[in-house]
């Protein structure tokens, strides 16, 4: 196997499943659009076919130093990697009793004829991407892999079907630290949304999809639809905001972060994702006819004005997912159902695109959040990810990491 630089066609051409919008060609021309260190490179065995890759980032540290991350962890075929089914008769645990316990081998023997092929692979990248970082002045090489730690149901309940827990136990014997939440998102809310027929289709398959949407629309809480028909008989409108007019975002979405304590992104940020992905990144708006509300909730809006926002959002598309990130809603007019009706209109759109999954991102998936609770509306699941793991490279190195805690939700009261 050799550890070698990509291509933009090669990267382009990927299909692993842990694919995502962190690691893709697209990412990868934003940070050098911004000026930052990044890397695309990848590991190709004896054939020529590319097993792993990853977009490697810098960032300065000190004296000179840096501290290299694989955002989204790295691209590969992590089925059969020490995996094993949860079975029915296994101790499950929920969210209220999640261990931060130090993580231990498996008992159970595995002959050389069970070892995953990945693990090989796994191992070698691992090795030549610390001498790659290490050459480049790198301690520290951080992933966060796009793989499910444990299936979950929509209450964060750990269900039956195969996990990803010997991943996690060999990176901890490949020299990595668990950090758990630390920088990168863990916990997502996803909802399938896989369907055969393409855009454009006729006749009896159209009507089939119609079907299935309607479907997919009744099994939203009540609450939910209630709000989205709210919405729709108070003429509220869902449209791409255009360049210009990103500031109604920013506003809407600075305006939730302090509500919700999260930090949104500077306008760059946004300019910069829009400039790298095109079409790919959509920023929407949903409006009321100012001519809607009434008198007391007109205050202060100019003369002329013949839409008012109620709620805002950006979302990455591509073949196989629509990924909802930052966003916002105003309070005041929540009762319009402006959030509700945007989702609904980008759900249709990942149907259409015949999208895998509809990805509403992070979560904190206990019981009384917010957040939690406006997707868990929508019907999907909980996504527990592998979380964020950090290999020290050198002496230094070693000392960086053993300063970092490990960050968990642990035990919800």
């Amino acid at each position: 196997m050799k550890f070698v630089e990509l291509s933009e066609e090669e990267v382009r051409g990927l299909r692993f499943k842990c694919n995502n919008f962190l690691q893709s060609w697209e990412m990868y021309q934003r940070y050098q659009n911004l000026g930052r260190e990044s890397y695309l490179m990848g590991v190709k065995n004896t054939e020529g076919e590319i097993v792993a890759a990853g977009l490697i980032l810098a960032r300065p540290w000190k004296f000179g130093l840096k501290v290299f991350r694989v955002p989204g962890g790295w691209l590969m075929d992590y089925d059969g990697l020490f995996e094993r089914p949860t079975s029915s008769n296994s101790p499950v645990r929920s969210h209220r009793t999640m261990s931060t316990a130090p993580l231990r081998a498996s008992n159970s023997p595995r002959s050389s004829s069970q070892k995953a092929p990945s693990l090989g692979i796994l191992e070698f990248i691992t090795l030549k991407a610390k001498e790659f970082v290490k050459q480049k002045g790198g301690i520290a090489l951080e992933i966060a892999p796009n793989i499910v730690s444990q299936p979950r149901d929509a209450h964060n309940e750990i269900v039956e079907g195969r996990d990803n827990l010997g991943v996690k136990r060999e990176l901890v014997r490949l020299g990595y630290k668990y950090l758990g939440e630390y920088e990168q998102v863990k916990w997502t809310f996803v909802k399938d949304v896989k369907s055969p027929e393409s855009v454009g289709l006729r006749g009896s398959a159209a009507k089939e999809r119609s079907a299935d949407l309607e479907e997919m629309f009744m099994s939203f809480r009540t609450d939910h639809r209630q709000r989205i028909r709210r919405a729709e008989r108070e003429k509220v409108r869902v449209r791409e905001l255009g360049n210009g007019e990103l500031g109604i975002l920013k506003q809407i979405a600075a305006e939730a972060g302090e509500r919700h304590g999260f930090r949104d992104p500077e306008m760059e940020y946004y300019r910069s994702m829009k400039e790298a992905f095109g079409e790919k990144v959509k920023f929407m708006v949903a409006e009321v006819p100012a001519e809607r509300l009434p008198e007391t909730e007109r205050e202060g809006l100019g003369s002329g004005v013949e839409y008012v926002p109620l709620a805002a959002a950006m979302f990455v598309i591509d073949d196989k997912e629509v990924v909802y990130l930052y966003s916002g809603s105003v309070r005041k007019l929540q009762k319009y159902g402006g959030a509700h009706l945007m989702q609904w209109k980008m759900i249709q759109e990942a149907v259409e695109k015949g999208c895998e999954k509809y990805n509403f991102y992070g979560v904190r998936p206990v019981e009384g959040d917010g957040v939690y609770n406006f997707k868990l509306g929508f019907r999907g699941k909980v996504e527990e990810l592998l979380g964020t793991f950090i290999l020290p490279i050198g002496m230094i190195g070693k000392m960086y990491v053993a300063r970092l805690p490990v960050r968990e939700y642990g035990e919800v009261k």
